[in-house]
């Protein structure tokens, strides 16, 4: 069989038998929704607006790779896949915090934003089967304006996204950058190992920092339980902090030499964001355990 059409069929299986899956769950949510007196919101596995959020940027950054022969469309779905997922799923959290109802809402929104880190994975290991290295690249003489139209674009997309959920203030927090900016000044000019490129330092520094900010906010946050003026900060700090992480390891999956992006172990940087995103969402904002439900 042809290498293309097992590509396009094992692709289609994948969502053919995700939707299949995904369908036979959201049915027997629907019957059990139906038998309540008081209906509770459902979750479908299709959120448009996140799709998109995590779809149109990676489109854009796709194109032109492709276009200016810079790699082949998987590597771009690999390295920008699950950086995507995260910005969209903590841009969206901040939307919910900034227009919650109550806290019987708090469980169904962040289920909804974790949506986002599930649309990136898909787009990652989609990327990642079909990873061709042997891939012939065909370079395309392109000026550095160009380059700086793309990465305007996509900050504009993301900007919308942003506007959409919350007003763009509510994503800037000068604590959160200035911790940024220390990691940075720390990690770039205080490493010695020269083995690594300053491409792959990048990428390190990036989840360093998230993680710091992440650390820093839950020292904050659980320091001042109960005081909801000091709280609120710490959990801009933790949700942030990935955010601008994410940010900047998209662009460089977008920018970067493809030679740089080989010698960087993507699937490690992605990894540990998730591990970040992972670790603040079950310190902060995990939802009832089994036993807590039935008063264990």
């Amino acid at each position: 069989m042809h290498t293309n059409v097992k590509t396009a069929l094992g692709i289609f299986l994948f969502f053919f038998f995700g939707f299949l899956a995904l369908s036979e769950l959201v049915g027997y949510q629907i019957d059990y929704i139906k038998t309540l007196d008081a209906p509770i919101p459902l979750l479908t596995y299709f959120k448009l607006e996140l799709f998109a959020f995590v779809f149109v940027p990676l489109l854009v950054a796709t194109g032109w790779r492709v276009w200016s022969g810079e790699s082949h469309w998987s590597s771009v779905w690999f390295h920008s896949g699950v950086p995507l997922g995260i910005l969209a799923s903590s841009i969206s959290l901040v939307g919910m915090l900034n227009n919650l109802g109550g806290p019987e809402e708090v469980g169904y929104f962040i289920g909804e934003s974790l949506l986002a880190i599930f649309y990136g994975g898909v787009v990652s290991f989609i990327g990642y089967l079909n990873l061709n290295t042997g891939y012939i690249l065909k370079k395309r003489n392109t000026s550095n304006l160009t380059k700086v139209f793309v990465m305007l674009l996509n900050t504009f997309l993301i900007g919308a996204g942003m506007d959409y959920y919350a007003e763009i203030g509510l994503f800037v927090d000068y604590s959160t950058v200035l911790i940024f900016a220390a990691f940075s000044s720390a990690f770039l000019l205080v490493n010695r190992d020269e083995s690594k490129s300053i491409y792959y330092l990048v990428c390190e520094t990036m989840v360093i920092a998230s993680l710091a900010s992440v650390i820093i906010a839950l020292i904050s946050y659980t320091t001042y339980q109960g005081h909801l003026p000091l709280m609120g900060p710490s959990i801009a700090i933790g949700i942030l902090g990935p955010l601008y992480g994410a940010f900047v390891i998209f662009q460089c999956a977008t920018f970067f030499p493809e030679a740089n992006l080989r010698e960087i172990n993507f699937m490690q940087i992605s990894w540990h964001l998730l591990e970040i995103c992972g670790f603040w969402i079950l310190m902060v904002l995990a939802p009832e355990s089994f036993l807590e439900m039935f008063g264990g």
